[in-house]
């Protein structure tokens, strides 16, 4: 049975990585490099990585080069309406999430929004897949995925950097949710991570 990528995916690297940074307020080209090391060592060694689970050889992934430019701060405006939206995931099957916010941003010197979706029954889980114009080039043509701490705030940051792969980059039996047309960016994001 195909598995939904998002639920169990970013929980267990969360725990994995959390469980290794400590405390430590290292500068921030440090942190990242520091959150790469951790998601490699996770994809290589955690019993909670598909790699190690399916005996399959790790070959790390290679990121784009840390850019500051693709850390942004957003504005959220919340929608106050539970409105539904059904997105298809990468094996033809469908998902319903819940509309949360859009987060509104420059990059580049454009305009962009990212739509940041909630899934009914898992807490405080936010979806955001995105797709843009390195898709299928240079990352994963099914898009990338953002963990995104959302607060009180209508203000958060968004860190392409920490961008990722989901799971069915690599594994056919995962169903992960495809973005939906409204976190179709239309600008290259070269940061995070790349196929």
């Amino acid at each position: 049975m195909k598995k939904i990528i998002w639920i169990a995916t970013p929980l267990a690297m969360l725990v994995f990585i959390i469980s290794r940074s400590g405390a430590s307020k290292e500068n921030y080209e440090v942190e990242f490099e520091k959150y790469w090391e951790d998601r490699h060592d996770f994809f290589k060694n955690s019993a909670g990585s598909p790699f190690v689970q399916k005996n399959v050889d790790y070959k790390k992934v290679e990121v784009f080069p840390f850019n500051s430019d693709y850390r942004v701060n957003a504005k959220l405006d919340h929608f106050t309406t539970r409105e539904i939206v059904t997105l298809s995931n990468s094996d033809g099957t469908v998902t319903n999430y819940l509309k949360y916010a859009n987060a509104g941003f420059k990059i580049d010197g454009t305009k962009q929004s990212i739509l940041v979706l909630k899934a009914p029954g898992f807490g405080n889980r936010y979806l955001t897949a995105f797709g843009d114009k390195t898709s299928g080039e240079t990352t994963y043509s099914g898009g990338r995925y953002l963990d995104l701490e959302i607060g009180k705030s209508d203000r958060i940051e968004i860190d392409f950097n920490k961008a990722y792969n989901p799971y069915c980059a690599y594994f056919d039996d995962f169903a992960c949710p495809l973005p939906p047309r409204e976190n179709l960016l239309t600008v290259a994001i070269k940061a995070g991570e790349k196929l």
